[in-house]
């Protein structure tokens, strides 16, 4: 009897560890091809013996380094040898975030390009100054002069195809913008496929793609062996503050692909992230699915496919399910309808009763609300215990296993708990039908709101109405067993869960510690199908599952607080820096902690202040403060050449909108630092620059400060200087500039051993050891009139 009244629970023990291992599996990336694969189909060790060439020696190349310049040269070598015609477009490129520098793409082609057909494959060869950059991108560009080398053996495709590979990306994409900007192959091209990274390793996921959605996803699927992409993903990728080279191509109106992988990103932008750490299992799915891609591309019938969105999600990496988004709201509605119809039969044969139901519903409510809070805190906990990095830093951990299973034991904590007490209030079918319309009805709010988000939930209330349909069947004339009952639960909860592990995989390498509750907020409406199962087990057998899911939570909890927070293979980012103001002549280090607390050995080298500082005013993050000793460093400089009236000078392509002053200003470096930056105080209102270029005026936003202060900023900047206009302000202003080299001084063996004394568990990363120059330059709109 007691077996009987447990056998749902067991089936979905079952199920959820089948389902577990066959996502695990699926999503495994593939074994590389080696060597001796056939010549027309992508090799990852080919591949891996072109990124050893371009990046094995472990040096950074950021944009207008000389080690930039010898990676493009290798590159370009390589194109040639290969029989591509090769050119170098450079040209000065702003991006909307202030950021403006001289980047130098590689464009090679094959061939003629008569008409608007080209296809275009695209990498980035330039790293963040910390790096080598091995993953991001030399993958991605040992990658596209593999898929290069399987092109020129292979037949010429339907359209041509362009090879791009951009400088500047991590500077702030401004190759990409310099490409569609001026050059001419621009204009002849109809779609892209971008090769990028957030991570060293893991599976490719195509998260992005051009406007015609639709009819790009059928083809991904159909062309790709192994794809991996949902529009969920994309949904969130468009929530956070990252950009590729894509979002270039697209804003060109470029159709496509965009992939990535995530895997490992605590060496992503680092020193870590080397040629011995890339990983030749993510270079082959990478490259084999841009093949893919690009030859679906070029070989397509249609160039003008309609601008449609959709509504997608791969089937354990096999297939790739395609809906139009327009049938999410009607399939939403159709799910609600069906399910009250659902519980109205159930009322007429009195197997389910008003409050029955309203007390199911509040149950499975109730169930998330618990599930999302408790977790919070929990979250809140380990950062209150020193275990979790603060929010606003990389909130990745060295050992997180513990708390993927402790957080996801939280949700059936929670579900027991409920199940307990609502089980004799609303019975099976109360259970049931409030799991079935909380699910329905998170289908018809993101059908409002987000319809590409919304496949789970839509997917699980359909499998409810489904699922009920034995039981339906039964009531025509007995009693439904306790087998269709058990199937209306699982069938939905495990349709649910399948389609949700593929992305809570993702989630925590996606956003680090905030993924835990929002993974235990999306099981608990999942588990919401085994309220029914529990309220149907036996009392010792929810008790017994209780105490399990406690007794987990609450030992994730305690090996998380014992185990380190960061470790050699998973280190934290600490950035040691050298600040002088020119003006005052004094100097102080500046020490950034990604976890906001400074090693102990970097404390005893020199004395830091207790308490973290901004970077300067208006920066986002807090580091700590030293005083250091001056040295007479260069400074950098803002000369005003000009103040012109833009009512005077109507017609010239400089002048800014009719009454407004405009101000020319010469941007340098005195001391050759490769990266200079200007700060305009928020009573300047100064919002945007002008910049004159051979292919016109170059308009680009500033990126606006915490304090409301804008920033230009200038990587890569060239020794004659950048020249740029801006609106004169009203009134004399004081302006902050600065400029930055990769590096300490080497005058100064404190800093020396600051770096001997950053702990094994740490990391310089994105910028690195820099040493910063400033001073205060006065604009002045009455001069030059």
């Amino acid at each position: 009897m007691a077996m009987g009244k447990n056998r749902g629970l067991i089936i979905a023990g079952i199920g959820v560890a089948l389902l577990l291992a066959a996502t695990l599996a699926a999503y495994r990336t593939p074994a590389p091809l080696g060597l001796d694969a056939a010549p027309t189909v992508f090799s990852a060790a080919r591949a891996r013996e072109i990124l050893k060439d371009l990046v094995g020696n472990g040096v950074a190349h950021p944009m207008g380094s000389a080690a930039d310049v010898k990676v493009r040269d290798l590159i370009v070598q390589r194109l040639t040898a290969l029989g591509y015609t090769t050119e170098l477009q450079t040209g000065l490129s702003c991006n909307d975030f202030g950021a403006c520098g001289t980047p130098t793409n590689i464009v090679a082609t094959r061939g003629e390009f008569t008409g608007k057909d080209a296809v275009m494959l695209a990498a980035h060869y330039d790293s963040v100054p910390a790096g080598p950059g091995a993953s991001d991108d030399g993958v991605g560009v040992a990658n596209l002069l593999e898929i290069a080398r399987v092109l020129s053996v292979m037949p010429l495709p339907k359209h041509p195809i362009v090879l791009l590979v951009t400088d500047g990306e991590e500077a702030g994409l401004l190759g990409a913008s310099l490409f569609t900007r001026e050059h001419p192959l621009a204009k002849r091209i109809w779609a892209a496929v971008n090769m990028d990274t957030r991570g060293v390793s893991g599976p490719s996921l195509m998260f992005e793609t051009g406007t015609a959605n639709a009819w790009l996803m059928r083809l991904y699927g159909s062309s790709t062996l192994e794809p991996i992409s949902n529009s969920l993903c994309y949904v969130i990728y468009k929530t956070l503050p990252n950009n590729t080279d894509f979002t270039i191509f697209k804003a060109a109106a470029y159709q496509g692909f965009n992939l990535a992988f995530i895997g490992d990103v605590a060496y992503y932008h680092t020193p870590l992230d080397s040629f011995e750490n890339a990983s030749p299992a993510t270079m082959q799915h990478q490259g084999a699915n841009a093949l893919s891609g690009l030859l679906a591309l070029a070989n397509a019938s249609d160039i003008n496919p309609a601008k449609a969105d959709s509504l997608f999600f791969d089937v354990l990496a096999r297939a790739v399910i395609v809906w139009p988004i327009g049938f999410v709201l009607p399939a939403a509605l159709a799910a609600l309808a069906l399910l009250a119809a659902a519980a109205v039969l159930l009322m007429r044969k009195g197997y389910l009763s008003a409050p029955q139901a309203a007390y199911g519903f509040l149950g499975a409510l109730l169930n998330v609300l618990l599930g999302g809070a408790l977790a919070v805190g929990v979250l809140a906990l380990l950062r209150f215990l020193g275990r979790l990095p603060p929010i606003q830093g990389p909130s990745w951990i060295a050992h997180p296993l513990a708390m993927h299973v402790g957080f996801a034991a939280l949700s059936v904590l929670t579900t027991t708990a409920i199940a307990a007490w609502f089980a004799r209030r609303a019975g099976f079918w109360g259970l049931w039908f409030g799991a079935g319309m909380l699910v329905a009805l998170l289908s018809f709010a993101t059908a409002l709101i987000i319809p590409a988000a919304g496949y789970v939930a839509l997917l699980a209330a359909l499998a409810a109405v489904l699922g009920f349909v034995p039981s339906a069947w039964a009531l025509k004339k007995r009693r439904p067993s306790q087998g269709a009952a058990d199937f209306a639960a699982l069938f939905p909860g495990l349709i649910a869960l399948g389609l949700l592990l593929p992305l809570l995989l993702l989630l925590y390498p996606a956003l680090g510690a905030p993924a835990w509750p929002i993974g235990t907020l999306t099981l608990c409406v999942t588990a919401a199908f085994l309220l029914p199962l529990l309220g149907n087990a036996t009392r010792p057998a929810r008790l017994r599952l209780t105490l399990i899911a406690a007794a987990t939570t609450f030992a994730a909890i305690c090996i998380t607080v014992l185990l380190p927070t960061y470790s050699q293979s998973w280190p934290q980012r600490v950035n040691i820096e050298y600040w002088i103001d020119a003006d005052s002549g004094r100097a102080h280090w500046f020490t950034q902690t990604a976890s906001l607390h400074l090693p102990s050995a970097m404390d005893e080298t020199t004395k830091f202040d207790p308490v973290p500082r901004d970077r300067f005013p208006g920066y986002p993050l807090k580091g700590f403060y030293a005083d250091a000793p001056a040295l007479k460093l260069a400074a950098p400089e803002l000369t005003q050449i000009t103040a012109v009236s833009a009512t005077a000078n109507a017609g010239d392509a400089n002048a800014g909108t009719a009454g407004a002053g405009r101000m020319e200003l010469l941007l340098r470096s005195a001391r050759g630092a490769p990266k200079a930056f200007v700060v305009f105080p928020a009573s300047a209102h100064i919002h945007d620059i002008e910049i004159a270029t051979p292919a016109g005026p170059l308009h680009a936003k500033l990126q606006t400060l915490r304090d409301g202060s804008t920033a230009v900023l200038a990587p890569g900047i060239p020794e004659a200087g950048l020249h740029f206009w801006v609106t004169a302000p009203a009134a004399p202003t004081m302006v902050q500039v600065f400029d930055e080299s990769y590096e300490l001084p080497g005058e100064l063996p404190v800093g020396n051993r600051l770096q001997q004394a950053r702990p094994k568990n740490a990391t310089s990363s994105q910028d690195g050891d820099i040493t910063v120059v400033q001073r205060t330059v006065r604009m002045d709109p009455a001069a030059g009139r």
